[in-house]
């Protein structure tokens, strides 16, 4: 048997019950999951510095990730303003603005580059967190950001850090 009752026509309690839980357990073993670039890049950044032979190219794959992850983080925001179909203007606006952050952090020298990711993210988070306590996302959403954010922005100002 499907997700749907004997006539096709909608979940059943049961079913839709399932289906929000696996989507934010889904949710969350790929957030955490998404951390592990942030973490790795950031701790090689911390332990070798300068002195790594690709310091370069570790530089650039950081910040690269973090303006990828920042791009996807507005689509989020895009998404829910799209499904609430409400006065949501100003949330397709803002949501847009991560990304064009995101892409002119890239053109900022090292380290000041992370410093803005920190920020950026921190906004980001902390925006999210607001929605989700207004009801305009799900709590479980608002808690997962805010872990998330957290861990995000304590490794742009390590990187930060060991770049200055």
């Amino acid at each position: 048997m499907t997700d749907f009752d004997r006539h096709g026509d909608a979940p059943t309690p049961d079913a839709a019950l399932a289906a929000t839980d696996i989507t934010h357990k889904t949710a969350w073993i790929l957030g955490l999951a998404g951390l592990i670039p942030f973490v790795a890049m950031t701790a090689a950044l911390a332990y070798a510095g300068r002195a790594f032979i690709a310091y370069p190219q570790l530089v650039l794959a950081l910040s690269g990730y973090s303006a990828t992850i920042l791009a996807f983080l507005g689509g989020i925001r895009w998404g829910a303003a799209l499904w609430r179909d409400e006065g949501q203007r100003h949330i397709l606006v803002l949501s847009v603005l991560a990304s064009l952050v995101g892409w002119a952090l890239l053109f900022v020298p090292t380290p000041w580059m992370f410093a803005g990711f920190a920020v950026a993210f921190a906004l980001v988070g902390v925006w999210d967190v607001l929605a989700a306590r207004h009801r305009a996302l799900p709590d479980w959403f608002g808690r997962l950001r805010l872990v998330l954010t957290i861990v995000v922005v304590l490794c742009q100002l390590v990187a930060f850090a060991s770049t200055f």
